[in-house]
């Protein structure tokens, strides 16, 4: 007796399947997960954890900035910590990190909220002594905070060779200058 196979849209593949004498395809067996990596948290050996970095007093934040043995991530966590709490103590170790290609938009992120004029004065310093990207960023620096006795030194940094220089002086003497 010849075998009924009921008419669905997979028909044609189980007739052929079955004519052909091919077994049905099995799937793959499920591949076992790769196992999870735990990153442990990031923990100076010397200053301890970021919480720990971020709990410590003004001056002992700028004792980690002065520290030439403290890691870049505990400065980096200090100079954070730093635009919240610091004053104007604060900010020549801050300044000093100007130029450190790590750690300059750290200190630049700690400097600006600083409310003082020495500020603006180790900002204006930098503009002679850092290049490039650095030098970028401490002019992006100067017009965040709108520096009008940076006018003279930012007109001249316009025709800078490097163009992104240039585009950022642009763009800071347009956020210092009053409207026409």
């Amino acid at each position: 007796m010849p075998r009924h196979i009921p008419l669905t849209a997979t028909t044609p593949l189980l007739v052929a399947s079955a004519l052909a004498g091919a077994q049905q395809p099995q799937p793959e067996p499920a591949k076992p997960k790769p196992e999870r990596v735990v990153i442990p948290p990031m923990v100076d050996e010397k200053y301890g954890s970021p919480a720990q970095i971020m709990a410590l007093p003004p001056a002992k934040l700028i004792a980690i900035l002065k520290d030439s043995g403290a890691s870049v991530y505990a400065k980096a966590k200090a100079c954070q910590q730093l635009a919240v709490v610091g004053d104007k103590s604060a900010v020549p170790a801050l300044a000093a990190l100007l130029a450190d290609p790590q750690l300059s938009h750290y200190a630049r992120f700690g400097l600006e909220p600083i409310p003082d004029s020495s500020v603006d004065e180790a900002l204006r310093a930098a503009l002679g002594k850092v290049k490039g990207k650095l030098l970028v960023g401490v002019i992006n620096s100067i017009g965040h905070r709108r520096d009008a006795k940076a006018l003279g030194a930012l007109a001249k940094l316009l025709h800078d060779a490097d163009s992104e220089v240039a585009k950022a002086a642009d763009a800071a003497l347009t956020r210092i200058r009053p409207p026409l």
